[in-house]
């Protein structure tokens, strides 16, 4: 019952610093030494936008495809459950079945007619102990093999008040380390939304304890793992919630780039300073358009107000139909004055 996965420990927190960036690097040169051969008009320059746009979207490949994979192997990690060591299936237990199946096991797996499977026989005998009481089946699927081990409870309500603390101690924990990632201006990306994810796991799982139903979500993962019950479907989407937060910080960087360095006040500096070199760009196209109808006959007040008109159409002219109609303007009104 072991619970890892390609984020949950110290190796897959550094898979997802290292391997992404390396994998995609690979891929990149494989891509494009396949389209030099079949399209070399599609492979673009190193330290071009279209190159940098090529290294960003296989960057963000990489990391979906690590985080399918680091999913994968968290389901793996759980190993058998109760349910898969006797045979019974969680969706449709049969209780003779269980006893069946149980006694099977005891035949094969009892240190008197087997020695050397003790550890063995003992997880089956605690796997059919907690299966066969509706109690501490109810528990075991909804809080976990932990959580059927309180020595002092008796009902549902016991074992699931004693495991709140522990459950929801797990979120505190994230939201903590959040808090310590924003103080060291670690992970910026995406805060909002990991606080938010973080309430919504948060509050599954108190639907989780508090109701005698899966809730929505996890039963319709059932689909897709029915051999899990609603305590590992919620540690693989936990696993998942950790997932997400590493790739966001990761691909965050690579969609919108930013600059480490920059503050508020060399940003506004950097505006002001911008906005003159358009200006000067604009005012001396304006220039030189009007140039050209400076000895047209144009009349000097048709000349200004034109000019005023023109720095109008330099700004605006990315549309094609203002530049028509514009210059259609011009040329009608110069003939009128040649």
């Amino acid at each position: 019952m072991a619970y890892g996965g390609g984020g949950g420990n110290l190796g897959g927190v550094l898979g997802w610093m290292f391997l992404p960036q390396l994998a995609a690097n690979y891929m990149l040169k494989i891509v494009h030494a396949v389209l030099s051969r079949v399209a070399p008009r599609l492979v673009p320059r190193p330290n071009t936008p279209q190159f940098q746009m090529h290294q960003r979207m296989s960057y963000v490949l990489v990391i979906i495809v690590y985080f399918a994979y680091s999913l994968w192997e968290t389901e793996k990690g759980l190993g058998n459950n109760y349910y898969q060591m006797l045979g019974v299936s969680p969706a449709e237990f049969i209780e003779g079945q269980l006893r069946r199946n149980f006694r099977r096991m005891s035949l094969v797996l009892h240190p008197d007619k087997n020695p050397g499977h003790e550890r063995e026989f003992m997880t089956v005998q605690e796997a059919y102990t907690v299966l066969s009481s509706p109690v501490m089946r109810f528990v075991y699927d909804h809080a976990g093999a932990e959580a059927t081990k309180c020595p002092s409870c008796a009902t549902v309500s016991d074992f699931m008040l004693a495991a709140i603390p522990k459950r929801l101690g797990m979120y505190i924990a994230y939201i903590l380390g959040n808090a310590a990632l924003q103080v060291f201006r670690i992970g910026r990306y995406g805060t909002y939304w990991r606080y938010i994810t973080i309430g919504a796991f948060a509050a599954l799982e108190l639907m989780m304890m508090a109701s005698t139903r899966d809730p929505l979500i996890i039963r319709a993962l059932f689909w897709i793992m029915p051999h899990r019950t609603g305590y590992e479907v919620s540690r693989i989407l936990q696993q998942a919630m950790i997932c997400f937060f590493i790739g966001l910080n990761q691909i965050g960087p690579q969609l919108v780039p930013y600059e480490n360095n920059v503050n508020t006040l060399s940003l506004a500096k950097e505006i002001v300073k911008g906005i003159g070199k358009i200006k000067t760009e604009v005012s001396g196209s304006v220039r030189r358009t009007a140039a050209i109808y400076r000895d047209t006959g144009l009349k000097q007040h048709l000349h200004e107000r034109f000019q005023k008109e023109m720095q109008l159409g330099a700004t605006l002219g990315s549309n094609k139909e203002f530049q028509d109609e514009y210059s259609t303007r011009l040329n009608n009104e110069r003939t009128n004055f040649v």
